[in-house]
């Protein structure tokens, strides 16, 4: 089964506080001060295993959801000590404990996404939680037997799904929307790719999903798709890095809608500028670590509107002294992609276009009520 011991969760909020969600035999938090210095650790749960999600809501609070020392799946709000965590599965067959476990905000409920093994096949699972009774677990999917990842994203109102599977012996990526709790039909595109890589995927802000299959630790390669949530259609896959890349871990992120995968190697970092059209690298550039910085995988989620143009799935960040970024956000945010020339002068035809017919129109309305 994956482990998140080694994934921070890192949720910063409307006011710029941060805090940081992480598992080290039990669940803890801590926040970062004013003089970016942590803070002490807070226990959350001393029964919580490795397997465990966070979720910064929009309201700032923050939930948890964990699997437990005896296979629970449990819920709690990070800031209530004494309340009693809730139990959204207890299962009672051995070896089928909850696993991969994912929260999410969309609609007004909180939903949780989860794997549980049966009959050697791997259900992908679903469940609303909130109301006056939470939904009961739903079935989305069978992931294929080497992969144990799936990507969940969502618009703030509609869910996105992404898994792989298998027909016949043939691997597939496969999307489902989940809107009121009630999923779409699966969409899919092959996927001639390893198994076991890791799913990650960020909507943008003007419609498309982009979707990252990547190695978790090791020299695989790295391939990035788009998905059109309005044609319900993939793009082709585009290769971002492979065996000659070295061996690291990669990270999905958008600054401005432009999509960059990055791979953490030991001494630096490569940084990949996707072109929008999905043909193309349009700019790489490699970050050498200094001093003390260590880099670690990161859940990083905000309400703070200084984060409004930057998304992620999972990111690198450095712990050396404070926290940070391995990049330059405002950098990244200077940077124009060749297709933003190109829809910018389509916009301004589009808008001299209607400008005409405005005109027209206006003319013609005047000579009808001539006298």
């Amino acid at each position: 089964m994956p482990s998140n011991e080694n994934i921070r969760h890192l949720l910063k909020n409307s006011m710029g506080i941060t805090t940081c969600i992480w598992y080290k035999n039990g669940l803890f938090m801590s926040l970062l001060d004013k003089d970016s210095k942590w803070g002490p650790p807070f226990l959350l749960s001393d029964s919580s295993t490795s397997d465990f999600s966070a979720l910064l809501e929009s309201s700032d609070v923050i939930s948890t959801c964990f699997v437990d020392y005896s296979g629970r799946l449990l819920y709690m709000n990070s800031c209530e000590e004494k309340k009693e965590p809730k139990v959204l599965l207890e299962s009672r067959i051995v070896g089928s404990s909850p696993y991969n476990v994912r929260l999410l905000e969309a609609d007004g409920f909180i939903h949780a996404f989860y794997i549980v093994s049966h009959n050697r096949k791997q259900l992908l699972t679903y469940q609303r939680i909130g109301g006056q009774e939470n939904m009961l677990p739903e079935v989305q999917g069978i992931i294929i037997r080497e992969g144990q990842s799936y990507a969940v994203c969502t618009d703030d109102v509609n869910i996105h799904l992404f898994f792989l599977t298998d027909v016949q012996g043939i691997s597939l990526m496969v999307h489902r929307k989940i809107y009121g709790g009630k999923a779409s039909k699966p969409v899919t595109t092959p996927f001639p790719y390893s198994a076991s890589l890791r799913l990650q995927a960020v909507i943008s802000n003007d419609g498309p999903i982009y979707i990252l299959a990547s190695p978790d630790e090791g020299q695989d390669v790295s391939v990035i798709y788009k998905f059109d949530p309005i044609l319900n259609k993939f793009s082709k896959g585009l290769e971002v890095y492979n065996n000659s890349s070295g061996h690291g871990s990669d990270c999905l992120i958008l600054v401005n809608d432009i999509p960059y995968v990055a791979r953490s190697l030991k001494s630096s970092f490569i940084l990949s500028r996707i072109s929008r059209d999905m043909k193309s690298i349009a700019d790489e550039s490699k970050i050498d670590l200094v001093g003390r910085d260590i880099p670690l995988k990161c859940k990083y989620q905000s309400n703070y509107k200084k984060d409004k143009a930057f998304k992620c799935d999972l990111t690198p960040m450095l712990f050396g002294n404070g926290l940070r970024f391995p990049f330059d956000l405002k950098t990244l945010g200077e940077q124009k992609s060749a297709d933003d020339t190109d829809d910018k002068k389509a916009l301004n035809e589009r808008i001299h276009e209607l400008e005409e017919r405005i005109e027209f129109l206006e003319n013609t309305i005047r000579e009808i009520l001539r006298p």
